[in-house]
């Protein structure tokens, strides 16, 4: 490629850097860790000769 080509690619390359840092960005959210989670309920209630 030519020096002219470079130097074109270069200044584009600058004018999207410029571009994207003036950009606001989008604040993350805060992260939960952890949390309360309800208890495994347990339904066997025996079988054919524990009644």
């Amino acid at each position: 490629m030519s020096d002219k080509n470079i130097e074109i690619m270069k200044k584009i390359i600058e004018e999207k850097k410029k571009k994207s840092s003036q950009q606001g960005s989008i604040p993350r959210a805060d992260k939960k860790i952890g949390g309360s989670r309800n208890a495994h309920k347990n339904n066997k209630s025996g079988g054919l000769f524990d009644k």
